[in-house]
């Protein structure tokens, strides 16, 4: 008996707990809850603000055209610029010039020797570069930088001319 008067107490309990929300009435409509969302603020990229540099016009050089006279008494004793200045020093027989310039050899024998340029260096063919008569002449045009010598292949105890192709 004990135990339906305490089961009994106990649901009693329970339903005055529960019970006492029953006579209320909503009024209005229910509110929903706010919850608070990240919003993205757009932030403006700065772009630094520097003055374009201008440009440059590349100029174009003009290539030039070197004659080297040469016989069989001096060797290699005289160039000549067809359109320019000599950078020739006569004393160490050394031309320098720029890439894609040209040299023309240019035989001055009085005496009808043939005269062979010969490249060190192996650049050309001897026999497309033999001059048989006066003023016969080789072209060659240096498209490389670096250092090369030529000389006559008839009297190879005479000076060697070089040649500073520069870029």
């Amino acid at each position: 008996m004990t135990t339906i008067k305490l089961i009994s107490i106990l649901i009693l309990t329970l339903s005055l707990f529960f019970l006492g929300c029953v006579d209320q009435k909503q009024t209005g409509t229910p509110v929903p809850t706010v919850i608070p969302t990240a919003t993205v603020t757009a932030i403006p990229t700065v772009v630094p603000t520097s003055p374009m540099p201008t440009p440059v016009p590349t100029q174009i050089r003009e290539k030039l055209l070197f004659i080297s006279d040469v016989d069989d008494l001096y060797g290699f004793y005289k160039v000549a610029a067809r359109n320019g200045s000599v950078p020739y020093d006569i004393n160490t027989h050394t031309l320098t010039i720029n890439a894609q310039d040209s040299v023309r050899w240019r035989s001055t024998t009085q005496n009808n020797y043939i005269l062979t340029i010969v490249s060190q260096e192996a650049l050309w063919d001897n026999s497309s570069s033999k001059m048989k008569a006066e003023l016969s002449y080789f072209n060659y045009t240096f498209d490389k930088p670096g250092e090369y010598e030529v000389y006559l292949k008839e009297f190879p105890r005479l000076a060697h001319q070089k040649i500073i192709v520069n870029p």
